[in-house]
């Protein structure tokens, strides 16, 4: 790299109306690349491990990596990697992140990036891709990624320049992990992932949602219901194990003496062992879980998602009465006809049902 390479000032020739040339000067850091402050983004948002295979189009990056206190885990296939990243995901409710370079290296991390989206995960997926230079005609695998990743994340977005990247890094992670919880996929260039970064580009703050407080008119009427019900019956799904709600939903249990039933993602949010423990709902056959749905005259769902189970199954003929307590509505289904909805915090939540009825 010559002196003017390293210059703090990158010179693109515009082509004027008139045939005339002129310049835009664009201030750069020529002591940092853009690999170098997409990882310092990284490190931002608390990454500790990006999952993935490194190749020449995302070298950069890796190599930004390597100096870093991010540790890059190397997989034997991208797909691997995704679900490694998705594995993370879960068990820290921290986005995982996987790394593959362009074509059919990116096309591999969409497995999992995929089935992270469908599991309320969150997972963020980098991945190289041709550079700005020859994005517009064919060539050599080049591959609508953005357009490949949109239907399975909640955003998929090319990283066009240099200076989009706190921007675009720090909305990736919000997205990833606010309720609820699934994948986001960036696209990066290789001649933006190698090109000079902004100088006063720097990672932004990381601002953490404050937990908020149940309605108390919702409580109000959900009271009502939970006091007229004669065979209440709780259905814990995999928000309650996001939100950490064990302790809030055993107590709720316990006072109110509710029998709780979840689902296989919400499995260990309540003790198997307790008196008041029906066990996982069954997913194909119709069990002695299911016969509690079949007597309910009450069903207190507690951060249960549909995609983890279909409702028809606990209220097949769709008059059963639904408290729906989670941190967003409730997708709309004929079975699944809610009365009830404490759209907050799901532990506290609870906390104000327990008081309120207890």
């Amino acid at each position: 790299m010559d002196a003017l390479d390293r210059a703090a000032a990158v010179i693109f020739h515009l082509n004027c109306d008139e045939g005339r040339a002129s310049s835009l000067v664009v201030v750069a850091d020529s002591s940092r690349s853009t690999a170098e402050l997409i990882v310092q983004c990284l490190e931002n948002e608390g990454v500790t491990h990006v999952f993935g295979i490194p190749g020449e189009e995302n070298i950069h990056l890796v190599e930004a990596i390597s100096r870093s206190s991010i540790r890059y885990v190397l997989a034997r296939h991208e797909q691997g990697a995704s679900f490694m990243a998705e594995t993370y995901g879960r068990l820290t409710g921290q986005a995982g992140v996987c790394s593959a370079t362009l074509g059919p290296g990116a096309i591999n991390l969409l497995l999992g990036t995929a089935d992270a989206t469908t599991n309320s995960t969150p997972l963020i997926a980098l991945s190289a891709q041709v550079g700005m230079n020859r994005s517009f005609k064919e060539s050599h695998q080049g591959v609508d990624l953005v357009a490949m990743f949109a239907p399975v994340v909640k955003w998929s977005a090319l990283v066009a320049t240099p200076g989009a990247v706190p921007e675009m890094i720090r909305k990736a992670f919000k997205l990833a992990q606010t309720e609820r919880p699934g994948a986001v996929y960036l696209a990066v260039p290789e001649d933006v992932e190698k090109a000079p970064a902004p100088g006063r580009g720097a990672p932004l703050p990381v601002n953490v949602p404050r937990a908020d407080e149940p309605s108390p008119e919702q409580v109000e009427r959900a009271v009502a219901l939970l006091r007229a019900a004669r065979r209440p019956i709780v259905l814990a799904g995999h928000g309650a194990a996001r939100a950490g709600a064990a302790p809030d939903l055993r107590r709720f249990a316990e006072v109110l003496g509710i029998p709780v039933a979840t689902t296989f993602h919400g499995k260990g949010v309540f003790p198997d062992d307790h008196p008041l423990a029906l066990g996982a709902v069954g997913f194909m056959r119709h069990d002695y879980v299911n016969f509690g749905f079949d007597q309910a005259d009450l069903i207190i769902a507690v951060g249960y998602e549909l995609q983890e189970f279909d409702p028809v199954r606990i209220n097949p003929r769709g008059d059963t009465k639904i408290i729906h307590l989670h941190r967003f509505p409730a997708e709309v289904d004929a079975h699944y006809d809610v009365a009830v909805g404490l759209h907050s915090d799901i532990g506290r939540s609870l906390d104000a049902l327990t008081d309120a009825v207890g």
